[in-house]
């Protein structure tokens, strides 16, 4: 294998492995943030306390240093995860903490009008969340999730850290070996661009307009 194939190759497997880590880190991310921003505005004070102290634990802590503890610390506990299994956890869970604050914001924006009917004809805080006050903070926070996600795609760069090597890395390895760091941090540079232009954007263009339907028939009605 000569070394333009060698570096192409590694290029490839580079950006394949950025991919994986954003979809996966984006799927945890999503999932725990939406939970999480519900128990921070729940009606028991324990559970929104621990909603607090998960939210300031992971947005007022360095991802880097978190990555190092799952990875590096954990096994002194006993506890051996993967590299793969930090990196998607480990991102996924950072953002997370943030996403949840958007969670919250959204939900408590909501018109209280929408509280007091849900109240009035008796839907239980389950359903009124469920039916009432999430499709609408929904549309309020699909934006600054597309942010999230973005800043998440990024910074899938840090498992470099961890043993993983990604487009970043991948990219600073063929312009180390060819002297041409202009190229090939360029190539890295637009790479991010067209992840966050083909992947990121669209998914929450379509989501915004799969959660504002029923409001816009409404309007029109």
């Amino acid at each position: 294998m000569n070394s333009s194939t060698f570096i192409a190759t590694a290029l490839a497997d580079g950006l394949l492995t950025t991919l994986v880590i954003t979809l996966g880190a984006s799927a945890v991310a999503i999932i725990l943030g939406i939970t999480i921003g519900y128990i921070r505005v729940s009606s028991f004070w324990a559970f929104r306390c621990l909603a607090i102290i998960y939210i300031e634990f992971f947005r007022g802590t360095s991802l880097l240093v978190q990555l190092y503890l799952w990875f590096f610390v954990l096994p002194f506990f006993g506890v051996t995860l993967s590299p793969w299994t930090v990196g998607i956890l480990g991102i996924g869970m950072n953002v997370s903490g943030y996403g949840a604050e958007v969670v919250r914001a959204a939900i408590q924006s909501v018109d209280r009008g929408q509280y007091e009917a849900s109240v009035a004809l008796n839907f239980s805080r389950f359903a009124m969340m469920r039916r009432i006050l999430l499709p609408q903070a929904i549309r309020a926070m699909l934006p600054a999730w597309g942010n999230l996600l973005v800043d998440l795609l990024k910074a899938t760069s840090l498992v470099f850290f961890i043993t993983i090597p990604e487009l970043t890395s991948a990219s600073k390895q063929a312009a180390d070996t060819t002297g041409n760091y202009l190229l090939f941090f360029a190539v890295a540079l637009f790479s991010y661009y067209l992840i966050a232009r083909l992947l990121v954007t669209p998914f929450v263009r379509l989501s915004e307009r799969r959660f504002s339907r029923g409001f816009v028939r409404e309007a029109v009605a």
